[in-house]
């Protein structure tokens, strides 16, 4: 339009929003946090924070366990670190949406040699 000025939004995601893991006993809240993206941990079972606390994580909920995701458009995943509390370490990792409903989670070592992952679901 003439006279205006159009402001570039980030580009959002399907990643955004509250995700369960597969046994529904972590569920992480993905959000833009500055120019990438981060998930925190905003409920755990019991158990999960037991196992987390055993591994040197004293509160699991609160934990960002999903740190400097930044998008990358072409892939349409996004990259950063992961770090897993029953481990008490950071990974490289992604978060990949796989459809509205599902994301892959994905964890690498040794420069991506040995992965792990995990598709969540979207809480709705």
């Amino acid at each position: 339009m003439a006279g205006q000025s159009v402001v570039a939004q980030p580009a959002t995601s399907d990643a955004f929003g509250v995700w369960r893991n597969p046994k529904d006993n972590v569920r992480v809240e993905i959000r833009p946090c500055g120019a990438a993206a981060c998930g925190t941990v905003i409920w755990a079972s019991p158990k999960a924070q037991a196992k987390a606390r055993e591994a040197g994580t004293a509160s699991l909920v609160g934990t960002q366990v999903l740190k400097n995701l930044e998008l990358d458009e072409r892939r349409g995943v996004w990259r950063g670190k992961v770090f897993v509390p029953e481990l008490n370490r950071n990974f490289t990792g992604i978060a990949e949406p796989v459809d509205a409903g599902r994301l892959r989670a994905k964890g690498c070592v040794i420069g991506g040699l040995l992965c792990k992952s995990q598709v969540w679901t979207k809480v709705t």
